[in-house]
């Protein structure tokens, strides 16, 4: 019970740091791992313990499952040999490095145990990468290629991790049993993660209550995950390839209301787990740091570790992209060479966070025979470490480094949402053409209809720059502020019902809630269109 009393407190720290970390200009997770390691000099947050057998259930499904829920299926594919270079070459490259390094630096480091920690250090995590990359605009390719990568690469780097721990424990490694593994695991997950994802759909047809069917999409892959684990499939994988699914019928399914409420839950728990992940990690820093700091030959390998895996990243990712288009003509005017500031950006982006984290908490501390398990305390300092040194010099170096290279704006996603405006226009056009026609409705119905689809579709606002004698401001900024009146108006009328006892306060829920959807609506267009600065 004392450790769930400090995880919670953990948890409302590491909130509180989103406005504090925002003011100083530092990405949040950067300030949650700093809080973390503060919070460690604390005797009951120093002594906390976390079940390695619940790591990889509690934090991995539900990272996973939004991300994928919430990703691209259609921009992953188009990317899928860069991703696939990435999350399992470079992984199973950085592993074998880090290995071949750590057994050379520190010979009494057996190879399973070396492999162990290279699995461990091998799989970046792009939350932090991409979180800067978006609010600086970077190509929208990028972004898909480091959220793709993080999406696939945790199935490479678990499978791989638990072969050298399952070597490390039993005492036994094979290497066509560890490849036919890797197989028939991926192949599994995969057949439980299409299969849920399908159930899921069904489920969301038959479901109309919006609170039923978010607790669902809750509980959702937490099952895949398990129920793949029970028969020996990728529970990774069977998350992202069940939220891939949930990407696709929610929009068909599922109502509005259900897709607000859902998609709020959502964020709030990704935002709550993430928080926890990198709050954790700072414990972890702190619980470890005496050993490291006391230890100059185990700061070196920290550093040597750290070197190989930022290195591997750096002379990995250049050649997956000039080699092949070298050798291929076909490749080269399909897809022509990248910039190279956008590959430096994608060679940088290595920092290691929650992947790492989880396969750390989750290392075993004995073998079957009993006996301690090898070098643990030695896996987990340089594990850590690495997670600093990545954090600290590529996550503070990151934004000044995108800056710096100067990467043209990517407006192919606002390209994109304008032809999406002008064909949902033209069909909710075409459709009310026909229910004038067959209805007869009135003229003045008609055109208030028409005007407020060229309202909501932007056909004759964006064209507009300035609207004179109103302070610079926007025709869509003056109707935006008249609309938050009228809305300010409306809560004020029926909260003063409410309050003369005219309505209850359910019936003032509901008529408050539709007017809280439509305010939401609009300040979400307003984000997704505001320049980045």
């Amino acid at each position: 019970m004392r450790n769930f009393e400090i995880i919670l407190a953990l948890l409302f720290v590491a909130a509180l740091l989103q406005p504090l970390a925002k003011r100083l200009d530092v990405p949040l997770a950067i300030a949650q791992v700093v809080c973390g390691l503060a919070l460690s000099t604390i005797p009951m947050v120093h002594q906390l313990e976390i079940d390695p057998d619940l790591t990889f259930t509690f934090f991995v499904p539900p990272l996973l499952f939004f991300a994928s829920a919430t990703g691209s299926l259609r921009d992953v594919k188009r990317n899928a040999r860069p991703i696939l270079l990435l999350a399992v070459a470079l992984v199973l490259v950085t592993t074998a490095a880090v290995a071949m390094i750590v057994h050379a630096a520190v010979p009494s480091i057996a190879w399973p145990a070396a492999f162990v920690l290279g699995a461990i250090v091998a799989p970046p995590d792009a939350d932090v990468t991409t979180s800067i990359a978006r609010r600086l605009g970077i190509s929208a390719r990028l972004v898909t290629i480091l959220e793709g990568e993080t999406l696939l690469n945790d199935t490479t780097a678990f499978v791989t991790y638990r072969a050298a721990v399952r070597a490390v424990v039993i005492g036994a490694f094979s290497l066509s049993e560890a490849a036919s593994r890797f197989v028939v695991t991926a192949a599994l997950g995969v057949a439980v993660g299409i299969v849920v994802g399908l159930l899921l759909s069904l489920l969301g047809r038959i479901l109309e209550d919006s609170i039923v069917a978010t607790a669902i999409s809750l509980v959702t892959p937490f099952g895949a995950y398990l129920l793949a684990e029970q028969i020996g499939g990728s529970g990774v994988l069977a998350v992202v390839i069940t939220g891939f699914c949930f990407s696709r019928f929610v929009p068909r399914t599922l109502s509005a209301r259900t897709r607000v409420r859902a998609r709020s839950v959502w964020e709030t728990v990704t935002f709550c787990v993430g928080a926890l992940v990198f709050t954790l990690i700072g414990v972890q820093l702190g619980r470890f740091a005496p050993s490291l700091w006391g230890d100059f030959s185990l700061l070196r390998l920290v550093l040597l570790v750290s070197a190989t895996v930022i290195l591997s990243r750096v002379l990995w990712v250049f050649p997956a992209a000039y080699v092949p288009r070298w050798l291929s003509r076909r490749l080269r005017e399909s897809d022509p060479y990248p910039p190279w500031q956008s590959l430096a950006v994608l060679s940088w982006a290595g920092l290691r966070g929650g992947d790492t984290l989880v396969m750390v908490l989750a290392i075993p501390f004995r073998t079957v025979a009993g006996a301690p398990f090898p070098a643990r305390e030695t896996i987990v300092t340089v594990a850590l470490g690495v997670i600093l040194v990545t954090l600290v010099l590529q996550g503070l170096s990151l934004r000044p480094l995108i800056r710096g290279l100067e990467l043209p704006h990517d407006a192919s996603v606002e390209a994109e949402e304008r032809r999406a405006r002008l064909a949902a226009a033209r069909a909710q056009t075409r459709r009310l053409d026909e229910i004038i026609e067959r209805e007869h409705l009135p003229r003045g119905i008609a055109g208030y209809l028409r005007a407020q689809i060229r309202f909501q579709t932007r056909l004759d606002l964006d064209e507009i720059e300035h609207a004179g004698g109103h302070d610079g401001k926007t025709t869509e900024d003056i109707v935006r502020h008249v609309q938050q009146e009228l809305r300010k108006a409306a809560r004020q009328a029926v909260v003063r019902m409410r309050d003369e006892n005219a309505i209850g306060q359910e019936a003032l829920r509901r008529v408050l809630n539709d007017i809280d959807l439509d305010e939401i609506r609009d300040i979400d267009e307003l984000l997704t269109r505001e320049p980045t600065q």
